[in-house]
């Protein structure tokens, strides 16, 4: 395998790659994790907690869209890298060169700074570090796929030593979920089967990624979310909460 070029995001710290929780861990597992060489993460919702409010990001998209003199009306269900997307391949369709990559950039970055202050104070989901020290242990490879900011991301992980191999956010593809491309490039990185990989997230598009990749799949249908949003896209286990892959 070459070197990790510099797009990706890779965990250098020897404290997070070692380091254990309170109390130790539980090294017993769900059998769907039992022989995966590799285990891809979501982050918001699924490993952490945050304070993200996708209805304001949503809105703030929105809003930069129409200074483009898109109509928005089209994109109003869409989440907001959805939307952003849609309008900037608009632009490009018309010829619009310069201003879709403008709106490209002013978009992400107005995320980001969004994203910032509500991931400000990440608290982790129950059963997170037990997980995924029980996978370390048996030797698998623990990646982060997210649609967030990289920097963003690399500061949650960072701010309650999170243990990971590889983190692929938004800014390391060309597409994001639930396009498989950030499954992909973990898969490509470590050379790893589909087969030998799993993909959990707390969302459809995670689900979507994953089995588009070629991989095993868990959707974690969380407590505090009324309807079930794998009800279309159903994944290979479904379950309430992380630790029940304890």
């Amino acid at each position: 395998m070459s070197a990790i070029p510099p797009l990706f995001a890779q965990c250098t710290d020897r404290r997070l790659l070692s380091a254990s929780p309170k109390g130790g861990y539980n090294a017993g597992m769900h059998v769907i994790l039992n022989d995966a060489e590799a285990v891809l993460f979501d982050l918001d919702g699924t490993l952490v907690e945050t304070d993200i409010d996708f209805s304001r990001l949503r809105a703030a998209s929105l809003q930069l869209i129409a200074e483009y003199g898109i109509d928005t009306a089209p994109l109003q269900e869409m989440d907001a890298l959805g939307a952003v997307e849609q309008a900037v391949n608009t632009l490009r369709e018309a010829g619009k060169k310069q201003e879709s990559a403008e709106l490209r950039q002013r978009a992400f970055a107005r995320l980001q700074a969004m994203e910032m202050a509500y991931c400000a104070s990440p608290r982790p989901v129950p059963g997170m570090y037990d997980l995924l020290h029980a996978l370390r242990s048996r030797g698998a490879r623990i990646g982060i796929i997210t649609r967030n900011d990289r920097e963003v991301s690399l500061r949650t992980l960072n701010a309650l030593q999170i243990p990971y191999d590889l983190l692929v956010s938004r800014d390391d593809v060309r597409q994001v979920k639930p396009h498989p491309e950030h499954v992909r490039v973990a898969l490509q990185q470590w050379d790893i089967a589909p087969a030998r990989c799993v993909v959990v997230g707390d969302y459809w598009m995670d689900v979507e990624a994953g089995r588009a990749a070629g991989c095993r799949t868990v959707g974690i249908w969380r407590l505090d979310v009324p309807i079930n949003p794998f009800r279309h896209h159903p994944p290979d286990l479904l379950v309430r909460e992380l630790r029940e892959l304890l």
